[in-house]
């Protein structure tokens, strides 16, 4: 199964007969929540769990229309967060280069732990990530660290015009309502005007619920930026 697929999959969540888009959901209370249900569910997981929610209260998904499914999954604290998103796509990406997984290339980190507890510090450690310093260089895979540390997203797609020169990157989330227009996991695009300049100054078409650029939540001075899994350089 390819990245592209497992972002396919947390797009159209089968669901009472219906393709539901997976909603954004983080486990921060203080006892944090272990297990598929904190945040870190993989597509299925997240079927399976809500279709068992479901029998729990007696509820037949069927009767309910998509805008309903998606708030009996939020009401239920169904969902996935950026990590935990991050963490499944990252993972596709290594079994399609070939490798196992990126479970054991987490230091510091046993069994199922990493998708257990997968988050932004964890994923983009000096020990275990290194930052890709020009645009130029990222790659499908990489990941963009915003919000001072507090949020991932993974890059899916690099678009580039007949001579090579890099034009488009697109990239995929699950954010919160708070932070982005379109919440839940989606993607997104960041159109390339000088390459030569930092990833902040381009053109971001994602915005936040106020209408500000995207691109103001990449704080540079608090590590943000482009980085990439050492087990791929």
């Amino acid at each position: 199964m390819t990245m592209q697929d497992i972002f396919y999959l947390y797009t159209h969540l089968l669901l009472g007969g219906k393709e539901i888009v997976c909603p954004y959901w983080m486990d921060s209370s203080k006892k944090l929540k272990h297990g598929p249900g904190g945040g870190k569910a993989s597509p299925q997981e997240l079927v399976n769990l809500t279709e068992l929610k479901a029998r729990e209260k007696k509820i037949d998904l069927s009767t309910l229309n998509e805008r309903e499914i998606v708030l009996f999954m939020k009401k239920n604290r169904l969902g996935v967060d950026c990590s935990g998103f991050a963490f499944w796509m990252l993972n596709a990406l290594d079994l399609e280069r070939g490798g196992n997984g990126i479970a054991d290339d987490i230091p510091n980190s046993e069994g199922r732990y990493i998708k257990i507890r997968a988050s932004t510090k964890m994923l983009t450690d000096g020990g275990v990530s290194f930052f890709v310093k020009k645009i130029k260089w990222i790659k499908p895979g990489d990941m963009i660290r915003l919000g001072g540390g507090h949020h991932l997203a993974v890059v899916m797609e690099i678009g580039k015009d007949k001579g090579g020169n890099i034009k488009k990157i697109i990239y995929a989330h699950s954010s919160s309502p708070f932070y982005t227009v379109i919440s839940g996991v989606h993607k997104e695009s960041i159109i390339i005007k000088d390459v030569e300049k930092s990833l902040q100054e381009q053109e971001w078409q994602e915005k936040t619920p106020n209408g500000a650029n995207y691109a103001l939540q990449l704080y540079l001075q608090e590590g943000d930026g482009v980085k990439r899994l050492k087990i791929w350089d």
